[in-house]
């Protein structure tokens, strides 16, 4: 009935999301707001960890249904596979905030994602309808036998077990690269995909920010604080869709192997842009808590070094893709590290505002590169592979 609309193209491949995805989506929403709680409640690199070992599966099992669907014509099957992957994302959602604390919800967390697990593997071992996703179905199922037997752990006998098996299952798709040859993707589908990945996470900020500005007295300093984190939520997502989503889509298209795109670009570079896109939230959050204060513990430089890791992954993305990161980007970043290394001694609102102007002005720059018809300057470019000139003005 809605073929026009995102069943599959000519070539059998879907080029749009389906309205089933996007309910899952947001369940997702859902677990990553969670991630950033465990964050905001005591900042610090010990609840940085947390949020990352719990934030790192959530992510994984939305890669493999996104991949698994990808190519997949809406059946009713589908549709049921999102809304049973949907129900165990929402299990591991619920318990997240505790999950590295709490047994129930150490085994609410593992048991869910087991369930999820084992979903997709029964789904993509049939091979028909669903596609291959980026973890062996074996693997995957270990990973999370893994984190079940974790469950019932002492906290900090838990901590190490999950961190173990965690890191393993972000390290394989590295190793297994041999299985990546033989995927094919939508070069359409897939980077819409992610990039409502980053929408979501970039409303999770505003989401963050004006619940906490709500729940204050209105004074001229907060709503400076929240015109200045509107501001840096907007570059942030100019950043990315500006130039960064059509380069993804471009390189999907014309890559020798997008398979490691797919790997390198979506998979583990879109995992430290949402990574950044946290920080940035629980640092604007903090900065909504006391605008004018000075603090000296780890809370300051959340929201630069947040920007700073948004910024500099294009660095990296981009060189996978064309083989040279753009000047542009890696310049913010370093920047943005730089004003990092200053925000203990600066009020928040300051930190914030210098956030903004420099996200402000890389975006300016860019686009006045782009419209001029000079291109980005670009770092670390592989002798073997130039860019070629449509690549060259996408500086993703």
């Amino acid at each position: 009935m809605f073929h026009h609309h995102h069943g599959p193209s000519a070539d059998g491949i879907r080029t749009r999301a389906t309205w089933a995805e996007l309910f899952y989506d947001i369940v997702l929403a859902f677990g990553v707001s969670q991630t950033t709680h465990i964050l905001a409640r005591s900042p610090s690199w010990a609840t940085f960890g947390e949020a990352l070992l719990v934030l790192t599966p959530l992510w994984w099992a939305w890669v493999d249904v996104a991949l698994a669907v990808n190519m997949v014509e809406e059946t009713h099957v589908e549709r049921l596979l999102l809304l049973a992957a949907g129900l165990a994302t929402y299990g591991m959602g619920v318990a997240a905030p505790h999950a590295l604390t709490g047994h129930a919800e150490a085994a609410l967390f593992a048991g869910s994602y087991l369930l999820l697990r084992l979903l997709m593997g029964e789904a993509t071992r049939r091979d028909r309808p669903f596609a291959r996703t980026i973890h062996p179905y074996a693997a995957g199922v270990a990973f999370a036998l893994a984190l079940t037997a974790g469950a019932f752990m002492s906290p900090p006998a838990r901590a190490a077990v999950w961190a173990a098996a965690i890191l393993s299952e972000a390290v394989l798709p590295a190793l297994s690269s041999r299985r990546l040859h033989g995927m094919t993707y939508s070069a359409a589908h897939l980077p819409e995909r992610f990039g409502l990945f980053i929408i979501i996470a970039l409303g999770e900020n505003l989401l963050t920010v004006g619940s906490g500005a709500s729940a204050r007295a209105l004074t001229g300093a907060l709503i400076a604080t929240l015109v200045l984190s509107f501001v840096i939520g907007g570059a942030l997502w100019w950043l990315y869709f500006h130039l960064a989503a059509p380069a993804v889509e471009h390189s999907m298209r014309t890559h020798h192997t997008p398979g490691t795109v797919v790997r390198d670009v979506l998979s583990y570079g879109h995992l430290l842009l949402v990574t950044g896109l946290l920080l940035v939230a629980v640092g604007t959050a903090r900065t909504v808590a006391r605008p004018t204060g000075i603090s000296h513990d780890l809370s300051t430089v959340l929201l630069p070094v947040g920007a700073a890791i948004f910024a500099l992954t294009f660095g990296y993305t981009r060189w996978r893709m064309f083989g040279a990161a753009s000047a542009t980007r890696v310049g913010a970043g370093l920047c943005l590290l730089g004003l990092a290394a200053g925000a203990p001694f600066l009020p928040a609102i300051a930190t914030l505002g210098a956030t903004a102007v420099l996200l402000v002005a890389v975006n300016g720059l860019e686009h006045w590169l782009v419209a001029t018809g000079r291109s980005v300057p670009l770092l670390f470019q592989r002798s073997a592979q130039r860019p070629r000139p449509s690549a060259d003005r996408l500086s993703g």
